[in-house]
């Protein structure tokens, strides 16, 4: 077998997948930001405002427009993406929530639908109850104005609150309608890293109430052919990154998705940011059916984890990791992270590297991703 018949045989048996989009973070308590990379946005971008809540925030990625493959129209090659990233679309499949065009899917990467509700047009509010099996969950709520200007959004937001829990999750609206029918799975992972959400029990009924608030008053508002969606999805195998002290400072997916493929962490590599070498790693050769694929594509996800370190340095100091071996990678602040596409052909070693000074604690990581069957 070839290495091109290899690679549409992978593309045969890959399992269904989507994608996440993007949520920013905005600190009000405990919260970890990502920074992610879009090629197309589903809306306008949204803010997190978190009070009395311990919160992380989920990895994602987009979902490029697909480029027309190789071969004749029946050939089984791989659509590429605009990031030259292998996409297939994911069929509608058993415990999708789908309605007015819009959908949440069942299952994603290694998560779990737990509740799911596409809200009526001009539906204010809604609640979702669910018996967790588990309390590591990824939520999020989606608000989307048509007939708005961007600016006229932004003076609402969705809120998402737990029944006898205080403190709230929330992200702004968005003008006009998704570009996506898939909405995106959670978003915002409460509680501390690794541990889980503690207002949440195993076999304990929840309810998470879903609601259209203004943006300065916080109190409940009403717009027409307003829609409202919202999830809660039930994480599956984590992968910890953990300091030099055992603790777990950041809890990553070991499986994501991308543009309809699974991928599993293949190599890992975390290292004190206070001093000494910051880590390196090479990417591993994936095999599928037994045959090596030395150079095909892979995601990576780097950055840094640490309690209280964001704005750890000097406001005005130049500061952050840069990701040496990819094309084109942007620098990020410490405390934040996110994952990167890479296409088959490219680099397969990579090491961080310090921009400006180091902050006293926090530790630096790398994972990378490789395509699973």
């Amino acid at each position: 077998m070839n290495l091109t018949d290899l690679r549409d045989e992978l593309t045969t048996h890959a399992d269904d997948l989507g994608t996440a989009t993007d949520l920013r973070a905005g600190v009000a308590a405990k919260v970890t930001q990502t920074k992610r990379r879009r090629a197309v946005a589903v809306g306008a971008g949204a803010t997190l405002a978190v009070a009395a809540l311990a919160v992380g925030v989920v990895t994602s990625l987009g979902r490029p427009t697909p480029t027309v493959p190789a071969g004749t129209p029946s050939s089984t090659a791989p659509m590429i993406g605009a990031d030259g990233m292998p996409y297939r679309a994911v069929p509608d499949a058993a415990g999708d929530v789908v309605k007015d065009g819009l959908r949440y899917r069942s299952r994603v990467g290694g998560d779990t639908l737990a509740v799911g509700f596409i809200g009526d047009r001009g539906q204010g509010q809604f609640s979702m109850a669910w018996e967790p099996t588990t309390t590591h969950v990824s939520v999020g709520a989606e608000c989307y104005l048509p007939g708005l200007t961007d600016a006229e959004a932004a003076k609402y937001v969705v809120t998402m609150s737990l029944a006898g829990a205080e403190g709230f999750l929330g992200s702004s609206c968005s003008a006009g309608r998704p570009a996506e029918r898939d909405l995106p799975a959670g978003g915002a992972v409460p509680g501390d890293p690794g541990k889980g959400w503690s207002e949440l029990a195993v076999g304990k009924a929840a309810s998470l109430r879903v609601q259209l608030v203004d943006a300065k008053t916080d109190k409940p508002v009403s717009v027409a052919g307003a829609q409202l969606t919202g999830a809660v999805y039930e994480q599956g195998e984590l992968q910890p990154v953990e300091d030099a002290a055992g603790s777990t400072v950041a809890a990553l997916p070991t499986v994501v998705e991308h543009q309809g493929y699974r991928y599993r962490v293949a190599g890992v590599a975390t290292g004190p940011l206070a001093s000494g070498t910051l880590p390196e790693l090479g990417v591993p050769t994936s095999v599928y059916a037994g045959v090596a694929v030395p150079d095909g594509p892979f995601l990576v996800s780097w950055g840094s984890a640490g309690r209280n370190l964001s704005g750890t340095l000097a406001s005005g100091d130049h500061q952050g990791l840069r990701l040496e071996g990819l094309k084109d990678t942007e620098a990020r602040g410490y405390g934040s992270w996110g994952v990167v596409p890479v296409p088959a052909g490219s680099t397969r070693s990579m090491r961080l590297v310090a921009e400006g000074p180091r902050p006293d604690h926090g530790t630096a990581f790398i994972v990378v991703y490789t395509p699973t069957p």
